[in-house]
Order: structure tokens, then sequence, then C-alpha cells
């Protein structure tokens, strides 16, 4: 089932919500992806789990159940177009003449009747495009899970990241604290400083190793939630997060980001929910005009008793009728019922909408927080903490400062050191999301442009 969700997505994403009949449209869709599963007979090859992010995000569009699933609905809803622009079958009758009627011409003994009924032109025209104009939106809703399926796995991907990242850099302190106690039993044995200051860089440490357990315990769930966000099973292998978040603003105005994302797959599946509406309104009103009703009878007559002109001479009937559409209120209502749907449809669009400006503006502002705390703490914070955590190191082996002070300035620098890998995380969540809102893949600008 992988390359058939591999080759929708392909097909899906290239397709635009245009206007009309969909019928062509989304059963082409579905018949590229069967040319690309019928050139592909080869087992697939499973996507490797390099470690970066592009790597899963491939994984899950082959794998994601949730993918899957929309795609099968899309199937169905395509495949239920032809249902709707079917004809009433016809209907064949057998009588058995069991008392004989009998006529000038010989007794009647069988009779075989065809009847066929044709609704009003429009009441299959219009269903059918009710139909395609579902399947056109089971495929845009395809499009708005498989953007979610990305976001998913990359917010997992940098929550991932996040804690191999803090294991990183305590890690890099714990070396630090290491280094210090060593300092300070040089000085302990010289007299140059007690126990006390031994047994508070001590603490320091203990409280640093416990961190590793914790470590473990929380990368255990960020790689079980990144294993769910891709589709993998527990008996795969253990994830890792290799790639680097990056930094910088989208290059896109705020009104063009804007202007696509009120075209988001989602929003476009409600809008064409409520043409599927519009359209069943005219089926309705269709049924309530006359079906043509035409048909065939033949009665088989056998020989009569005594010899006359036509004798056994088969009959033939010839039937033609109108169905009655007597009960109008019912029809009324139903049209109604339609009307009813494609207005909550398009409510839904435009709660869609509202809702896209404002988790629009909130990925933005997300974006621009995180990418301003990069900033302050790599640039800012971070370099002065740096600067008075040697001062204060340098100063208690000269004896000009003491051991609290240098463990203070070790634990404020690990702090913002910390802050700024959780704000690149968070940086790089938030763009996830901002691709998502939008619809689309955003670029960074270049380094020094504002917008």
């Amino acid at each position: 089932m992988s390359w058939r969700i591999v080759a929708v997505l392909a097909t899906a994403l290239a397709g635009t919500g245009c206007k009309g009949t969909y019928e062509s449209v989304t059963r082409g869709d579905l018949e590229t992806a069967a040319s690309i599963a019928a050139a592909d007979d080869a087992p697939p090859r499973e996507p490797e789990l390099d470690g970066s992010l592009r790597g899963y995000v491939a994984y899950a569009m082959a794998r994601s159940p949730e993918l899957r699933a929309s795609f099968e609905r899309w199937k169905a809803a395509t495949m239920r177009i032809s249902r709707a622009r079917r004809m009433p079958e016809p209907v064949i009758r057998y009588s058995y003449f069991v008392r004989s009627v009998e006529t000038r011409v010989g007794p009647q003994q069988h009779r075989l009747s065809l009847m066929q009924s044709f609704p009003w032109p429009t009441a299959l025209t219009a269903g059918a495009d009710a139909a395609s104009s579902q399947a056109r939106a089971a495929q845009r809703r395809f499009d708005a899970e498989a953007l979610e399926v990305q976001r998913a796995v990359a917010d997992a991907y940098w929550r991932l990241w996040l804690v191999d990242e803090e294991h990183r850099l305590t890690m890099e302190h714990d070396i630090v604290l290491e280094t210090l106690a060593g300092t300070v039993r040089g000085r302990v044995r010289t007299g140059d400083a007690s126990l006390a200051d031994l047994n508070q860089v001590e603490l320091g440490i203990a409280r640093h190793h416990d961190h590793h357990g914790a470590h473990r315990e929380t990368e255990r769930v960020a790689a079980a939630e990144l294993l769910r966000a891709i589709g993998a099973g527990p008996g795969n292998e253990h994830p890792s997060a290799t790639d680097a978040p990056f930094e910088g603003l989208p290059m896109d105005s705020r009104d063009t980001l804007r202007e696509d994302a009120r075209q988001h797959p989602r929003i476009e599946a409600a809008d064409l929910m409520a043409t599927s509406s519009d359209f069943a309104v005219e089926a309705e009103a269709a049924n309530r005009a006359p079906s043509l009703m035409a048909g065939l009878d033949w009665i088989q007559v056998g020989s009569a008793p005594v010899p006359v002109p036509d004798s056994g001479k088969d009959a033939v009937i010839v039937t033609a009728g109108l169905s009655l559409p007597l009960w109008g209120p019912s029809y009324r209502e139903s049209m109604s019922a339609a009307r009813a749907e494609g207005a909550a449809h398009r409510a839904d669009r435009d709660a869609a909408q509202y809702a896209a400006d404002a988790h629009l503006t909130a990925a933005l502002s997300a974006v621009r927080d995180a990418q301003r705390r990069i900033e302050l703490y790599r640039d800012t914070l971070i370099p002065q903490a740096e600067t008075t955590f040697q001062s204060v190191l340098g100063g208690y082996q000269s004896g000009r400062s003491t051991v609290a002070a240098a463990l203070l300035a070790q634990r404020d620098l690990l702090e913002l050191q910390l802050e700024l890998a959780r704000s690149r995380a968070r940086h790089a969540r938030a763009w996830a999301v901002l691709e998502s809102v939008v619809g689309r893949s955003v670029a960074p600008q270049e380094r020094g442009e504002e917008r």
C-alpha cells in the first residue's frame, strides 16, 4: 500500500481546486497512481531511517495509517460517482397463464415483459456532479492529512533533537564540574580551600548525574512519539535526530502567506462539499419532474382449436407511461435539506478561513519570537555568561572568588545554553506549524532582509 500513498500524494499535491465537474480530474489522479504502481512491480524498497527529517517524512508518507485511511476514503468516494449517474435497472417479468385466456386466435400461454424507466436528465447529471465534488473534496482532505502528517513528524523530530541536545550540553558541563572539582581538591590539599567547598562542588556533580536517568526516560518518550508519527511499529530501530534546526524568518510577505493559507486543502474541501450540496439541490429538483417509462410485452398464443386466420399469432404490446411525483412536500424538504447542508459547509469554510488567519498569526508570532530569543541568547547573553564564568573561575584559582560564585556562573551559563537549544527547537516546530497552515513549503529569507 505504501507505493499508492506516495504516488497519490504526488498527484494530489500537484492538483489545484478547479471549478465545475471534478470526475475526470479525480479519476485521472487515481489512474496516475495506478500506472505508477503498474510500473513498480518490484517489491518496494523500505525508506531508510538515516536520522534526517526528510527520511522520516518519506517513511511517514509511505507508512502512515492516517494517510492510508484518507486515501481509501478518497478512492471510495471516487468509485461512488458511477453509481450516482447510473440509470434505473430494467425490469423483466415473466408470466405463465395457469388458466389460459382463450382468444379468437388461440389461448394465451406465456407473457414476457420488459420495462425501463428514464429519469429526468438532470437527475443523473446533477447527481454525478454532486458525487464528483464529494470525491474531489475527499482528495483535498487527503492533501490536508498529508500536511498534518508532515507537521506531526517534524514536531516529534525536533522534540527528540532537543532531548539529545540538552543531554549533550549537560554532559559538557559535567566535564566542567569535574575539572572544577579537581581544582578544589588541589586547593584543599594545600589548605587554600575547605572541605565545604569540595562538598558543594560534588553536590553539583551528583545533581548533574541525575540527568542521565531522566534523559533516558525522556528520550524513550520522544522516540516513541516519533515512531507513532511516522507509522512505525515498536520493533523498528531506535530513532535519532541528526539534522540541526535552521534559523531565519519567512521570505514571503504576510499577505502572500495569508492568501495561501486561505487556499488550504481543508478549506477547499469544505467549499467543494458546498458545491456538492448545490448539485444535490438540482438532483432533488429533477426528482420532482416526471420520469418516462417505456415497455415491451410479448404474449405467446397457442393455436386455435378451430383454424382461423392468424391462428397462434403472438401478441406484441408497446407500453409508455409517466411517473407522477405526487409527494411534493417531501421533495421540497429534500431540497431544503440539501440547501441547509450547503449552507453548513460554507459556514465551515468561513470558520476554517478565520481559523487559518488566527493560526497564521500565531505561527508567525512563534517563529519571530523564537528567532528573537535565538539571537538574544546566542549573540548577547551566552557570550556574557561565558565571559563571566571564565572571569569567576580565574578569580577562584587566584583566590579572589569563591566556589559558590563559580557554581552560580556555571549554572547560569548552562541554563542560557539550554534556553538557546529550546529556542532553536521551538523555532523549528513553529516553522513546521507555519508550513502546515500555509499548505506548502516556506523558504527562509536571506540574512539581513526584513519583512
